[in-house]
C-alpha cells in the first residue's frame, strides 16, 4: 500500500440546497419538469417527457430525489434496523447475456431503482419479496432499495447491491455457484472469469515453510483452474511474493522447491524502500535471493526492488537508482513496481513517470528487462463517498497507458480483491457482499476484446492529440482489435482513414455492440473517457487523422494572462505564477509532491473570470483547457463560458455546462453517503468558426471542489478539496 497518499478531509456540513437537488437529478438550473407523476407506490416521479438543459441533451425518465442521508465526514458503520440485502442466487450477481435479472428482498422494500455506470436511471418500481430488473444490456449496475419511512440516519434506504451483466464469451472460466469461497482477501477465480490478471500471491514468514505452502496450495490450484488454462498466446504466469523479507535462505529455497514447476515469478519483499536504502537492499536481500531463487531453478524469473511508487515523490527515483547503481539491475530478471500517484487517471503524467523510469533503467543497462506492476487498484468507495466511475477511468487508462510500456495486464496484479476489513485503502473490486465494483466488470470487456492478440503498435494522434488521447492497434492470428481512449476530454472524437467496408465493428467499454458509418473513406469515432473497441473486419486497415492545428499561439512571446479579484493566496506567489497557464507544461503535484503545482485560483466571487491577452489581434478558432484529473485538491471546471472581446465587449464562443450527477444516498455494502456518477472530464476543446481577436477568457460559473463534484463529497469523507479553480494549461490555435 502507498505510503505516499495524502487525504483531505473536509469538516463542512451543510443543508440540502436547490442546487444540490437540481444536480442529484442531472438537471442543469434553468430547466424546468413539465410535470410530475404519482407512481403506484405513492412515490413521485419525473415526466419521462425529454426536458431540453441550456444547450445539452434531453434529459430522460428522472426520479426525483429521495430524503438524503446524515453524511458522516467518513464511513457509516450502522445498517438500518430494516435491512434489505439483496439476493439474486448467483455469486457476486454476475448475471449472462440473456438471464433475467431476478432479486430477492425482504419485506421492507417498497421501492427500487437501477443506475448504470454513468449514474443513468435505467429502471425503477414497486418492490416486493421477489424482483425482476428490467436491464437487459450488458455492463456494470447499481441496484437501490427504497423503505416506507425515512431516517436522519439512512434517508429512506433499506438496501442495495451492484450487479453486473457479461457476454458468453468462449475463453473465460465459468462463474462458480454461490457459496464457493476463495479467501479472506483474494479471490482468485474471479481473476479467471473477468481476465483482470494475475493473483500475488503472498508468504508472510519464509521461516515457516511448511505452513507456508500449506496456506499457499489451495489459491495456486483455485489459479491453475480458473486463470492459467485461458488465453495462452497473452503468456499467463503466477508469481509469489515474500510480503515481509526473505532472510531466511533456507525457508525460501523450500518454499521455491515445493512450487518452482508451477510458479514462475518470484519477488523478494513489499516496497522495500520503507526500511532500507535503495543499496542496502540491492546487497543484503536482493542478491542472495535471487542467487536462492536461481539455485534451485536457473530458469525462474525474480522480480525486484518493487517500491512503492516510481515518481521523484519521497525520492524514489533516487532510491531506485542507489538500488541500481549498487548492482541490483544484475540480481532481476524483471524490474517490478508500484506505481501510487504516478498515474492517478492523468495520461501526461503517467507517461512521463513511465519515461523517465525508463531513461533511468536504460542508464544502468536495464530498460530491456520485462516490467512487472506487483501491486495496483484504484478507489470505488472512498472515505464516504461512492464514486464508480473513479475506479473505472483510472484502472483503465492505466491499462491503455500500460500495453505501450510493455506491461500487459498479465504482469499486473490487482490489490486487493476483496472488501476484508482493511478501509484505510479502499481499492477492491469485490464488496463486502460479493458485488463487483467497475474495475472487475471493465476489465472483463478488456479481457474479451484483447482475447488472443498482443500489442502490435500505438497509433499517434500529432500534437497535442496525444494529451488527449491514447490508442493502441492488438494483433493475433485470427483477430485485429484497435482500442480508444480519451485522457479526460469532453465529447472527445477521433477521424479516422478506413479502408475496406462501410462500417466499423464497436465494442463499448461495457460491451455493448454497434456499427459506425463510413462516408468516403473516413469515419468520425467518439472516443470517451472509458476504451472503445474497434474490431476490424478482414483486410480492413483505419489510420488515425492527427491533430493539425498549427502552432499553439499561447506560447508565442509577449502573451500575458489575468484574472477578476483573488482571494488572498495561501501558495506562494513565486509557486502559483500565472504563466504557468501557457507554459507549455502540463503540471501535477502528484509526480513530485509540491515542486511542480498546477496553476490555482480561488476567486473573490462566483462567476469569476480568467483572460489570456494575445500581443496582437489574430483569427482564431480553437481553444484547450486543461483543468486537473479531479482527486483531493486539484479539480476540474463545472460551468464555463469560453468568450473572446469584441468591440468593447464579450462574445460566447462555447458553454460547458457539466451536471455533477452526485447525490446523497445510503450504500448499505460500503457504507457511503453520497454517490458520485460524474464523469471527470478535466479536458474541454473547443472548436467554433474563426473570430479575429486579441483577447480571449474564461467565464467560469462553476468548478468542483477539489476532487469532488461538490461539496457534499468532502462532507461524506471523500478525497475533496477547497471551491477553487486549478488548472495546467490554456492552449490558443488559429484557423
Amino acid at each position: 500500500m502507498s505510503d505516499v497518499i495524502e487525504c483531505h478531509k473536509s469538516a463542512a456540513a451543510v443543508k440540502t440546497s436547490r442546487r444540490e437537488v437540481l444536480s442529484a437529478m442531472g438537471i442543469v438550473a434553468g430547466a424546468s419538469i413539465v410535470r410530475a407523476v404519482v407512481g403506484p407506490t405513492g412515490r413521485v416521479w419525473a415526466d419521462p417527457t425529454p426536458v431540453a438543459a441550456e444547450g445539452h441533451a434531453p434529459v430522460g425518465l428522472t426520479l426525483l430525489p429521495h430524503p438524503a442521508p446524515k453524511r458522516m465526514h467518513g464511513w457509516s458503520w450502522k445498517l438500518p434496523p430494516n435491512l434489505v440485502r439483496p439476493d439474486s442466487g448467483l455469486r457476486n450477481n454476475i448475471f449472462y447475456l440473456g438471464q433475467k435479472v431476478n432479486f430477492k428482498l425482504g419485506l421492507a422494500a417498497k421501492t427500487y431503482e437501477v443506475r448504470d455506470y454513468f449514474g443513468e436511471l435505467v429502471d425503477h418500481g414497486p418492490a416486493g419479496a421477489n424482483i425482476t430488473v428490467k436491464v437487459a444490456q450488458p455492463g456494470w449496475y447499481k441496484l437501490y432499495i427504497f423503505g416506507s419511512k425515512a431516517t436522519q440516519q439512512w434517508g429512506d434506504i433499506v438496501g442495495g447491491t451492484t450487479f453486473v451483466i457479461f457476454r458468453k464469451t468462449p475463453g473465460f472460466a465459468p462463474q462458480p455457484p454461490k457459496g464457493f469461497d476463495s479467501g479472506s482477501i483474494t479471490d482468485e477465480p474471479m481473476h479467471g472469469v473477468t481476465g483482470i490478471g494475475p493473483e500475488r500471491e503472498s508468504v508472510p514468514d519464509c521461516t515457516k515453510p511448511e505452513m507456508s505452502i500449506k496456506s499457499l496450495e489451495p489459491p495456486i490450484q483455485l489459479l491453475e483452474k480458473f486463470y492459467m488454462p485461458y488465453d495462452p498466446l497473452r503468456h499467463r504466469v503466477l508469481e509469489i511474493s515474500f510480503s515481509n523479507g526473505t532472510k531466511d535462505s533456507a525457508g525460501v529455497k523450500q518454499i521455491v522447491e515445493h512450487f518452482k514447476k508451477r510458479v514462475q515469478c518470484w519477488e523478494p519483499r513489499n516496497e522495500p524502500n520503507g526500511g532500507s536504502t535503495g543499496a542496502a537492499f540491492a546487497v543484503n536481500e536482493m542478491k542472495p535471493f535471487y542467487e536462492a531463487i536461481k539455485s534451485v531453478d536457473p530458469n525462474l524469473t525474480v522480480l525486484g526492488p518493487g517500491t512503492v511508487t516510481i515518481t521523484p515523490a519521497g525520492n524514489m527515483l533516487g532510491w531506485i537508482e542507489d538500488f541500481l547503481k549498487a548492482g541490483g539491475g544484475k540480481y532481476i530478471d524483471a524490474f517490478s513496481m508500484h506505481i501510487y500517484n504516478a498515474i492517478n487517471g492523468d495520461l501526461s503524467m503517467g507517461r512521463e513517470a513511465l519515461v523517465n523510469l525508463n531513461k533511468l533503467l536504460a542508464k544502468y543497462g536495464v530498460a530491456q528487462k520485462p516490467k512487472w506492476q506487483t501491486e495496483q487498484g484504484y478507489f470505488c468507495p472512498v472515505y464516504g463517498s461512492y464514486q464508480p466511475r473513479l475506479q473505472g477511468r483510472w484502472t483503465m487508462i492505466q491499462m491503455s497507458l500500460y500495453e505501450q510500456f510493455g506491461i500487459p495486464k498479465e504482469r499486473n496484479c490487482y490489490f486487493y480483491d476483496k472488501s476484508h476489513g482493511f478501509w484505510d485503502f479502499p481499492s477492491w473490486f469485490e464488496n463486502g457482499d460479493g458485488s463487483l465494483n467497475p474495475a472487475a466488470s471493465l476489465m472483463r470487456v478488456w479481457s474479451e476484446e484483447v482475447y488472443g492478440t498482443n500489442f502490435a503498435q500505438p497509433y499517434d494522434f500529432g500534437q497535442p492529440g496525444n494529451n488527449l488521447y491514447v490508442g493502441s492497434l492488438f494483433t493475433g492470428p485470427n483477430k485485429r482489435v484497435a482500442i480508444f481512449q480519451s485522457a479526460g476530454v469532453h465529447n472527445g472524437q477521433v477521424l479516422l482513414h478506413v479502408r475496406g467496408g462501410r462500417t466499423l465493428s464497436l465494442v463499448s467499454s461495457q460491451g455493448v455492440e454497434s456499427k459506425l458509418a463510413v462516408r468516403g473513406g473516413v469515419a468520425t469515432l467518439p472516443v470517451p473517457e472509458l476504451p472503445v473497441y474497434v474490431r476490424l473486419a478482414r483486410g480492413q486497415q483505419i489510420a488515425v487523422v492527427p491533430t493539425n492545428w498549427g502552432p499553439n499561439l499561447a506560447l508565442q512571446p509577449g502573451v500575458t494572462a489575468a484574472t477578476s479579484p483573488a482571494a488572498p493566496q495561501k501558495t506562494k506567489e513565486s509557486d502559483n505564477d500565472i504563466s504557468k497557464l501557457h507554459n507549455g507544461v502540463l503540471e501535477n503535484w502528484y509526480y513530485a509532491q509540491g515542486k511542480v503545482t498546477p496553476w490555482n485560483f480561488t476567486p473573490v466571487s462566483w462567476p469569476c473570470w480568467i483572460e489570456m491577452r494575445l500581443p496582437k489581434p489574430t483569427p482564431i478558432s480553437r481553444v484547450v483547457v486543461f483543468a486537473c484529473v479531479p482527486w483531493q485538491g486539484q479539480g476540474t471546471l463545472l460551468n464555463y463560458e469560453l468568450q473572446y472581446h469584441h468591440q468593447g465587449r464579450w462574445i460566447t464562443l462555447d458553454h460547458i455546462n457539466k451536471p455533477t450527477k452526485t447525490f446523497g444516498v445510503y450504500t448499505p455494502n460500503v457504507r457511503t453517503t453520497v454517490d458520485s456518477f460524474f464523469d471527470d472530464h478535466c479536458i474541454f476543446p473547443s472548436h467554433f468558426s474563426p473570430v479575429t481577436a486579441d483577447r480571449i477568457r474564461l467565464l467560469v460559473h462553476d468548478a468542483s471542489w477539489g476532487g469532488g463534484a461538490s461539496e457534499i463529497i468532502g462532507q461524506a469523507g471523500g478525497q475533496s478539496g477547497p471551491h477553487w479553480i486549478t488548472l495546467r494549461e490554456i492552449e490558443i490555435y488559429g484557423s
